[in-house]
């Protein structure tokens, strides 16, 4: 994918084209057209028609953290995204990677779980992608490249070669369970010796045998009798004249004819195919996708060139649908269709993304600054040409291939804030993120800036409620979580999970670095389904971060009392507890936890109900119950809230909908001895049925019963018969009829109390 001259001048009979191209100068603001790829160090001039014709005729304590040194598949689906998580901002954040001179590489703010049913969406809109040589992947440096926040590695695939499936076979196991995705980088419309294939296929002639009727013309003699008239009498004599005969006769020719031969468009087609079902590719890249600049020669070039790539897309597709098909294209904008035959807007259809190669220093701006001769700033063309091709890609994603030395004359690193200052223009105007052309060219202030990854708890908080909300939805793990722009495996947020708990757990709020941990070997578990206290759960969370630190890998169970709790398990089981901790800025005092199965691992509990009297103001009280249902829904459970209103906590005994083994959570704003009284009738009490009730007193409002020796009747009791003058110790009457109570102004009291109400075991 070096760079590759593609200019030259226009034909002279093409004198009204010209004049177009002249009127827009605005968008070719260079005096020599370039194509940025990968083989060629000398250019090919624009009129290069030297296309390819051949003339053919064919662990602490005693409890256990555990792990193996096994390597297997993680139970996850492949990443195909589409459930965004947070929108929050499309400004750079400034904890989202380490500083160095002011500078943040990777500055999206975008937060989302990696769907696996979708072929397309945010899957390929934060994508920081390296081209990679196949010379160099000997040298690749793992580490490195894991610790960047790439997302993508094109891998360099010459189809020629007998060794490339062995290349990119390995580049995949290096980078296994890492989250970063492998692309075979194919070349499409050059062979092996460098030269232009047609894409509409080689031509050559044959002769073939024709067979066709000719006419054959036999002269005979017609004789006809000629009349005249002597003395009165008519005489006649016999004359004639010649006359030719037509009759017909096969005769066999031969006859010179042209084809096109389309066997190395086969060739490339079997060659992605190949790779698709053998080598464990994440997607395939496809190079030189064009005509020499030529396109304008040929009919119908952008049709055949939309053709050939439907035709990788379908056969990708059809055998693993989440394998990811891009092409790097031309950025010319108008005119990329008359010179390369590439129109954007067509080829997106069959596109999971589009790699425009807005090499500046190609288009002329290559001085020491990023500038043009004239001195126009190649950072503002690179925005504009990006802004173009987003606005006819119809929502397929834009990623912008930037080159990361001056030009192909002068192969300089461009310095980091300058190659930042590129990314950033790209990302403003529209692009999916950003593509680097080369790895081995690249600054190594790019690799040494972005060692150090952070994210603040909130951030962490935000992708565990995702993570929770796609398992209870999809009933499986996804294959991993983006947060900002990086790419976190699913054992990568574990250990983040882990790691936060424990920070909150202390008051501590400090943002975490990124570290790349082993997926674990084995997963196994014998759990019961039941809840974990607190206590123990802060025991196994600090256990399987002892692990994590010793060993670099998720664990394949943690013991509890319930149990090996499965790996799967303990994902599902963290990503609600710190959930819950987003909603009430405080730890559970009880997460439920249950075996992982195919199912939706949701606990057995009653499903909650909640009522409440009107105690501040409409907005407040409805805000109060919406924080509770939304926790009690973090924890697993199902939550309604039911209203507001002094006669919701009867009404909804009345309802006929209302489950029958429900949790009725009464909240109130004062202690009426009335409306405890008459939880004891037995009218009351049929009402209830299998139900349970439990109340909430909210304090300060309300009066604290417990251990009141008397409960005076309420001045706004209207239901009460007179005689009825108050209740005498109101919490031991209710112990005596079965009913329990809290009384508190701590919301996370009162959600964990709840939720013990919900999870104990139903008599």
């Amino acid at each position: 994918m070096t760079s590759e001259k593609m200019g030259g001048s226009i034909m002279k009979r093409l004198s009204l084209l010209l004049v177009l191209l002249i009127t827009c100068g605005a968008l070719f603001n260079v005096n020599t057209i370039y194509a940025a790829t990968e083989n060629s160090q000398i250019p090919p001039n624009y009129d290069d028609t030297n296309l390819v014709l051949n003339n053919t005729t064919d662990a602490q304590s005693n409890a256990t953290i555990q792990n193996t040194t096994g390597s297997t598949q993680k139970n996850v689906t492949e990443p195909v995204n589409n459930t965004t998580v947070t929108n929050q901002s499309t400004t750079p954040n400034s904890t989202n990677s380490n500083q160095n001179s002011g500078l943040t590489l990777k500055s999206f703010s975008v937060t989302s779980v990696k769907n696996s049913t979708d072929t397309t969406g945010d899957k390929y809109k934060n994508i920081s992608a390296i081209w990679l040589n196949a010379e160099d992947a000997a040298n690749l440096n793992v580490t490195k490249i894991k610790n960047t926040g790439i997302t993508d590695i094109f891998v360099k695939c010459n189809i020629y070669s007998s060794t490339y499936q062995n290349t990119l076979k390995n580049v995949v196991s290096m980078f296994k369970n890492s989250g970063i995705r492998i692309n075979a980088w194919v070349t499409c419309f050059l062979d092996a010796n460098s030269k232009w294939i047609n894409p509409a296929g080689t031509t050559y002639t044959y002769t073939v045998k024709v067979t066709k009727k000719v006419p054959v013309k036999t002269p005979y003699k017609y004789w006809y009798k000629s009349w005249y008239k002597y003395r009165g009498h008519w005489y006649y004599k016999w004359k004639y004249v010649w006359k030719t005969k037509t009759t017909y006769k096969n005769v066999t020719t031969t006859q010179k004819k042209t084809g096109l031969n389309t066997t190395y468009n086969t060739k490339v087609l079997n060659a992605t195919t190949n790779m698709v079902k053998n080598c464990g590719i994440d997607g395939v890249n496809l190079d030189y996708l064009r005509y020499p600049g030529t396109a304008y020669k040929y009919t119908n070039s952008s049709q055949i060139i939309t053709s050939f790539v439907k035709s990788i897309y379908n056969s990708v597709k059809s055998i693993n649908s989440s394998v990811a098909v891009s092409a790097d294209l031309m950025p010319e904008g108008k005119m990329n269709a008359y010179y390369y035959g590439q129109n954007y807007t067509q080829l997106a259809k069959y596109l999971d993304f589009m790699v425009p190669l807005v090499y500046k220093g190609n288009f002329g701006y290559n001085s020491s600054k990023g500038t043009s001769s004239s001195g126009k700033n190649g950072t503002n063309w690179i925005g504009s040409s990006i802004a173009y091709i987003v606005s006819q890609s119809n929502g397929t994603p834009v990623v912008a291939g930037l080159q990361a030395y001056r030009s192909a004359n002068n192969q300089t690193a461009i310095p980091l804030n300058e190659l930042q200052n590129d990314i950033d223009s790209a990302v403003k105007n529209g692009a999916s993120g950003y593509a680097l052309f080369r790895y081995g060219k690249i600054t190594e202030a790019f690799f040494k800036n972005s060692t150090s990854i952070t994210f603040t708890s909130e951030q962490i908080q935000n992708a565990a409620a995702g993570l929770r909300a796609y398992i209870e939805t999809n009933s499986k793990l996804p294959a991993y979580v983006t947060i900002g722009t990086t790419q976190v495996s699913i054992e990568d947020l574990l250990n983040l999970m882990v790691t936060n708990v424990l920070q909150l757990n202390s008051g501590n709020k400090t943002p975490l670095t990124f570290k790349n941990i082993s997926s674990p070997g084995n997963p196994t578990g014998d759990l019961v389904t039941g809840s974990i206290t607190k206590t123990e759960y802060l025991n196994i969370t600090q256990r399987i971060k002892s692990f994590i630190d010793a060993n670099n890998a998720a664990p394949n169970y943690a013991s509890s009392s319930l149990g090996n709790i499965q790996y799967e398990s303990l994902v599902y089981m963290y990503s609600k507890i710190l959930d819950f901790y987003s909603i009430t800025n405080g730890l559970p005092n009880y997460v439920s936890v249950k075996a992982w199965t195919a199912l939706t691992p949701v606990i057995e509990a009653r499903p909650v109900y909640i009522t409440s009297d009107n105690i501040i103001n409409t907005v407040a009280d409805t805000n109060r119950t919406n924080t509770i249902v939304n926790a009690l829904e973090a924890l697993g459970l199902t939550a309604v809230n039911w209203g507001l209103g002094p006669n919701s906590h009867y009404s909804v005994l009345q309802n006929s909908t209302v489950p029958a083994n429900a949790l009725i959570v009464d909240i109130y704003g004062g202690a009426c001895a009335g409306t405890i009284y008459e939880m004891g009738q037995d009218y009351y009490k049929k009402l209830v049925g299998a139900k349970k009730v439990f109340s909430v007193w909210l304090a300060p409002y309300s009066t604290d019963i417990t251990n009141l020796a008397w409960l005076p009747r309420s001045k706004d009791d209207d239901f009460d018969p007179p005689s009825f003058t108050g209740l005498a110790n109101p919490d031991q009457y209710l112990a005596s009829n079965g009913y329990e109570y809290i009384y508190s102004g701590d919301l996370s009291a009162i959600i964990n109390r709840i939720y013990q109400e919900a999870t104990e075991p139903i008599e």
